[in-house]
């Protein structure tokens, strides 16, 4: 995290350089060693807010958090940077950026500026590890994906091998016990042995079931909740909530999809893509991992 808050420091200290604030153009050759010290500047003040916010926020620069997390944790940090460096800017503007043309002695004026110019450099690098970390958390969960991915795979030769072995017996897990009932609010009712319960979306008021009946994949709409519908189906311990709005059979996973936006269930038989949210993520991927 050093290492970020340095590159932080410069892109700071590159814009202060480029732009030239201050009127620090008209000290010669001078506004390069008064440039050297404004980075010094900058960099004191990062390191000091990183340990601020580590230390005693207790907030750690963990990615595998999610980038909601990291955003958050990243405005607490500029919360805090930015009156620190207002502070020793203008501390340091009075000090040693004055001559009989340039005033950046302590005032409204001078606080303006550096305020002004605080908030343009804070800007430009939130943005900037926005964009870093929004990559190395897509490259997190693409990583993640294909782990998992390899994991189901061969799982899924594993137990062809072994149809094969025995074939003409049912060897599907989830195919012993009994069907699962699910009733909406109204008369309609679906009827469903677990392996064959493929994903449930919640739509408004309704929900829609998403079945094998044959090789024929049937979706059913029910007047119901989705809570209604995970108190029906989730006893069996392969079928779990993924999605505030979603519930799927861990069982019927084809593979997963690592997106920006998170991971994603892609279901056998072409059924659909469920999304699973950040919520449920831990307990989807241990399900795929070693299913009950």
């Amino acid at each position: 995290m050093i290492k970020e808050r340095l590159i932080s420091a410069c892109i700071g200290t590159l814009f202060i350089a480029v732009f030239q604030p201050f009127g620090i153009i008209h000290f010669g050759w001078w506004r390069w060693l008064m440039l050297f010290g404004i980075g010094m500047l900058i960099a004191g003040s990062c390191l000091t807010s990183e340990f601020v916010v580590g230390k005693l926020f207790g907030l750690p620069n963990d990615i595998t958090r999610g980038s909601r997390y990291i955003m958050r944790r990243n405005l607490v940090f500029e919360a805090i940077n930015v009156p620190i460096l207002t502070v020793l800017m203008c501390t340091y503007l009075h000090y040693l950026v004055n001559n009989e043309h340039i005033n950046n002695h302590f005032g409204w004026n001078t606080l303006g500026s550096v305020l002004l110019v605080n908030a343009y450099t804070t800007v430009i690098i939130h943005l900037y590890w926005r964009n870093v970390y929004k990559k190395r958390i897509f490259a997190m969960q693409l990583e993640e994906a294909q782990r998992i991915n390899g994991i189901l795979a061969e799982r899924f030769r594993q137990e062809q091998l072994h149809h094969n072995s025995h074939e003409g017996n049912d060897t599907t897990s989830g195919s012993s016990g009994k069907p699962l009932c699910i009733e909406g609010s109204t008369k309609e009712k679906v009827t469903v042995e677990p392996r064959d319960f493929l994903f449930a979306e919640s739509e408004a008021n309704y929900v829609n079931v998403h079945y094998l009946k044959g090789n024929e994949i049937k979706t059913t709409m029910l007047r119901s909740t989705i809570k209604d519908v995970a108190d029906a189906v989730c006893s069996c311990s392969n079928i779990v909530r993924c999605h505030r709005a979603f519930i799927a059979n861990m069982q019927q996973v084809h593979h997963l999809e690592g997106r920006s936006s998170g991971f994603m269930l892609v279901m056998k038989h072409q059924a659909g893509i469920v999304p699973v949210s950040k919520t449920y993520q831990q307990s989807v991927k241990t399900q795929l991992e070693c299913p009950a």
